[in-house]
């Protein structure tokens, strides 16, 4: 692939941004990719690209204080760079990358984009601290309208910021892939040393929180054995000099290459990462990679704590003296943080480089797959199915009426009477707030109305086999109802996942029979076809199974039948977003499957 990569400030190896950008650049060129840089950071060579600064008054030298500089577009120098591209990723929401989009819609190029700078960061920079609530939540939303509502691909970082962006009501295809651990992070020999040394790696700044890490060591009753290591650079140095040397807490202010870094990492007794906002914590990363057993603050705005695996290695935010108990409980169980240590480093293989390299491929590729879709979609030799899997306002407002007015009302009475249905866990639907995937088994002609009933009051999106559809009366009422054709070509496929995933990603509920066909009062899960679990893969929203049950009847009621029908709801089933998409639908797939078996195995009572 030609990969271009558009990033403002290249180079400049003070943030984690840039050292991602730079890092992922290297390693996917090793795999035989082309990467271009577009940028107006301070470097050179065949694939970059450069811009010209943009000055903007108060911000540009505010930023350029740590390093950080803003692009000017420039549509000659772009345009040459995107040339031939198959995809154009942007790092950053500023105007470069809005540009950037313009331009690879009126060049017809696939693109996506990353989410690094979280808000929060940018109001503890202004020093409002965890009073700017309000103007982070003004820049969420300036950046959903200015920048991401325009991109269906976003890499996340982590879990965390994917989850707050969807609170933040972002409609995105969120691809959770850690910026990574380069393989030169391992453990190494340990050196013996006087006293103890402690490391925390990060930006001077006020989100970073360095300052309760010197409180906590002053209040440790090993204060005076501690060597404190901060590693790093940024505008509130010099405050944090001042409040060691008044608190007489040793430490070393300097900024490390990666190899002295290392060396640093290695011979540390502990790690510490007192962060109050974090998209991920690379840096904790990169410690724990090494075998150092770390201590973090657990802040809701904050990624980090997701790599504690015990108790004993979160603190609350902001609470100097719990910081300062658990320093002093590792430095005085040396055994306990040699047997952690070993735990640490083997939980850090999940976040290898080697494997977020791969994630990042993937949602490259995924990105040129669905401009192909888009682009068949908008075809006019599809024109008939895009009609059937595509609704018109008047359809929709039509669907809407007969679904809850009519058909949904009847066939709850009819079901309830006349079939005696009961449902059980639907408190597993409120779970499911953003979108998901719900399937059952295919094992009664009104399965599809017990569904609808199960997540009553949502209305989902059901599909259908096509030959549903054409039937002379029945058809129509299928297709007014919502329902969504089952493709039978290539083609076909590309639109039916191009719109499904839209619909998921807008909040609603997609139903499949993943058996396939209908047996009448089948005891057992047949074979699970993998569609469901491509969907739900690809949006990176939950699996939803029911289990459809018959049992016989133990009284009078209900009238005139033999049996009554079970529908049990299961817990969700996630993807998980540290594996690759094949691996990840399998497991999928034989979760759903056991989870579904369970399901229709519960007793009727």
């Amino acid at each position: 692939m030609i990969i271009v990569y558009v990033i403002d400030n290249y180079g400049e190896l003070s943030n984690g941004t840039t050292i991602t950008a730079l890092r992922s650049k290297e390693q996917l060129e090793k795999r035989g990719h082309t990467v271009r840089v577009v940028t107006a950071g301070s470097v050179s060579g065949p694939e970059v690209y450069h811009l010209k600064k943009r000055y903007m008054p108060i911000v540009s030298p505010v930023s350029a204080r740590q390093q950080m500089y803003f692009a000017k577009p420039d549509k000659v120098i772009m345009t040459e760079a995107f040339k031939d591209a198959d995809v154009v990723h942007f790092f950053m929401p500023w105007k470069v990358s809005r540009y950037g989009i313009k331009l690879c819609r009126r060049l017809n190029i696939p693109y996506t984009a990353a989410f690094h700078t979280q808000p929060e960061n940018i109001t503890f920079g202004m020093g409002l601290g965890r009073f700017g609530g309000p103007i982070a939540w003004f820049i969420y939303r300036k950046f959903w309208i200015q920048f991401y509502r325009k991109v269906t691909h976003v890499h996340c970082p982590s879990a965390f910021i994917s989850y707050e962006l969807k609170n933040q009501h972002y409609k995105n295809r969120f691809h959770v892939i850690s910026n990574g651990i380069a393989e030169v992070y391992h453990r190494g020999e340990k050196q013996v040393h006087e006293g103890y040394q402690i490391l925390s790696t990060g930006r001077y700044a006020l989100e970073k929180r360095q300052d309760i890490i010197i409180k906590a060591i002053a209040k440790s009753k090993h204060k005076d054995q501690i060597h404190l290591i901060l590693a790093g650079q940024g505008p509130l140095e010099h405050k944090y000099r001042t409040l060691a040397h008044k608190l007489n807490v040793n430490t070393t202010f300097a900024f490390y290459s990666q190899k002295e870094l290392i060396h640093k990492i290695q011979e540390s007794d502990l790690y510490i990462h007192a962060a109050d906002a974090e998209i991920e914590g690379i840096a904790a990363l990169e410690a724990i990679a090494c075998g150092l057993v770390p201590i973090i603050a657990e802040s809701n705005k904050s990624a980090t704590a997701q790599f504690a695996i015990d108790d004993r290695n979160i603190f609350k935010v902001n609470q100097v003296n719990e910081l300062s108990e658990k320093i002093d409980y590792w430095l005085e169980h040396p055994k306990e943080r040699e047997e952690m240590s070993v735990k640490y480093e083997h939980h850090a293989e999940n976040y290898r480089l080697s494997h977020a390299i791969s994630l990042l491929e993937q949602m490259f590729r995924q990105s040129i797959e669905d401009h192909k879709r888009a682009v068949v979609a908008k075809q006019k030799a599809q024109k008939k199915y895009r009609k059937l899997v595509t609704k018109t306002r008047l359809k929709k407002v039509m669907s809407w009426m007969v679904y809850y007015l009519i058909a949904l009302p009847l066939l709850t009475i009819y079901l309830r009477l006349f079939r005696g249905i009961k449902i059980q866990n639907r408190k597993n639907i409120k779970a499911v707030k953003k979108g998901g995937v719900m399937i059952s088994n295919h094992v009664h002609t009104l399965d599809s109305a017990m569904n609808a009933i199960t997540v009553f009051p949502k209305k989902p999106v059901f599909t259908s086999i096509k030959s549903n559809f054409e039937l002379p009366v029945a058809g129509k009422l299928v297709s007014i109802l919502g329902s969504t054709p089952v493709p039978e070509t290539p083609s076909e496929m590309k639109i039916f996942f191009y719109e499904l995933s839209k619909q998921v990603r807008k909040g609603r509920i997609v139903h499949f029979f993943p058996e396939g066909e209908l047996i009448k009062g089948d005891d057992k899960i047949r074979a699970l076809k993998r569609g469901a679990f491509m969907l739900a893969e690809e949006t990176m929203s939950p699996i939803l199974p029911v289990g459809i049950s018959f049992h016989e009847k133990r009284s009078v009621f209900p009238l005139f039948i033999k049996d009554r029908i079970l529908i049990n709801v299961g817990s969700p089933i996630y993807p998980d977003t540290l594996k690759l998409k094949k691996d990840s639908i399998e497991q999928l797939s034989n979760e759903s499957q056991d989870a579904m078996n369970q399901l229709i195995s519960v007793k009727f009572v």
